[in-house]
């Protein structure tokens, strides 16, 4: 590899650590993490285990510290969490954030929450193809005993904007007692499904007694009960993760010239997604 190769291939990380020079304060929202075909994945929900260890390590380089989202929320303050600080968050309990996450956050030395959904433990996970596992009860066990915050998904995965505030406390209350059950350990937050919720939601997890509840996908802020996160997705490469960590994707994507710049890249898109198929 020549010299000009090697600095072009560095080139979008040091573009990521000038972007993330401020170190603004962010959880990062996963779903699973394996290598995998394309096809049995139709909504982007699986990060490949090596660019989740390159956006670890970029994090890392700028000077992040990592906290698990319930010590991220006891410092949240008046004017929010402090620079620098992370918090790796990932949704529904895949088995992969057993099997191939937890072997990168003890290379790292870094904690993380995941947030498991107790009426899919042991089953496939409906949102993709393949028969992709969920983790059954001893993997969450041994994510625990290993220092990794278990936090509440509900029973069902519903829509809980939907929902009133009865319900909402039924699927938030059931769902922590289980896991409390499962890792004998308290379930300090709780993660809203598919990033909705309604104010019946906001008062439930508050009412239920959760240290924090957490949103994704562009809505939330740092208010305890609608804390932000950044989603991460498979379409993610350096450039718009660094936008998402810095909290401008969502405007930028909304707004006119993300829809021109999508247009655009299309097809250089499309054949950086096959790049990484073949390599998955």
């Amino acid at each position: 590899m020549t010299a000009a190769q090697r600095d072009a291939l560095g080139a979008p990380r040091r573009a990521t650590a000038l972007a993330l020079r401020r170190r603004p304060p962010v959880i990062l929202a996963y779903h699973s993490v394996a290598p995998g075909p394309r096809s049995e994945d139709p909504t982007f929900l699986r990060v490949h285990p090596d660019r989740f260890k390159e956006q670890v390590e970029v994090l890392l380089g700028a000077g992040y510290s990592f906290v698990t989202v319930a010590e991220f929320a006891r410092r949240i303050g008046p004017g929010g969490p402090p620079a620098g600080l992370a918090a790796l968050s990932l949704d529904d309990g895949v088995r992969d954030n057993h099997s191939v996450v937890l072997p990168i956050l003890r290379r790292y030395g870094i904690p993380a929450t995941v947030y498991v959904t107790t009426g899919m433990i042991g089953k496939t996970y409906p949102w993709m193809s393949g028969d992709i596992p969920m983790m059954e009860e001893d993997e969450i066990r041994e994510l625990a005993e290993a220092g990794v915050e278990i936090g509440a998904h509900t029973i069902t995965h519903p829509n809980m904007a939907e929902l009133d505030q009865e319900q909402c406390l039924t699927e938030m209350n059931e769902s922590r007692r289980e896991l409390e059950r499962i890792t004998s350990r308290s379930v300090e937050t709780f993660a809203y499904p598919f990033c909705h919720y309604g104010d019946a939601a906001v008062a439930a997890a508050e009412e239920a007694g959760f240290l924090a509840a957490v949103t994704c996908g562009g809505a939330g802020n740092w208010d305890r009960f609608t804390i932000k996160r950044s989603l991460i997705t498979g379409k993610d490469g350096l450039p718009s993760f660094a936008l998402k960590v810095a909290g401008l994707y969502q405007g930028l994507f909304d707004g006119r010239a993300g829809r021109i710049t999508r247009h655009v890249t299309r097809p250089l898109r499309t054949r950086a997604r096959a790049l990484i198929d073949r390599r998955a």
